[in-house]
């Protein structure tokens, strides 16, 4: 997945909802969010793993002997 990192935020956004597409092109909208979208989901649940783990390894440190 590119980042581009130099322009304005939301640039590329206001860029797309001015102009007319055609259904290709939606549908290649459509096929790139929901491949983002899986891609958060996929980070999501990375984190909340290494969370849950540091969680744990902390309840261990924490409890007395």
């Amino acid at each position: 997945m590119m980042v581009d990192k130099e322009s304005e935020a939301g640039a590329w956004e206001r860029e797309w909802d001015a102009r007319s597409h055609t259904v290709s092109e939606y549908q290649h909208e459509i096929r790139d969010l929901r491949e983002r979208i899986k891609y958060y989901v996929s980070r999501i649940k990375d984190l909340e793993e290494q969370l849950q783990d540091e969680q744990a390894r902390n309840n261990e440190w924490v409890r007395e002997p």
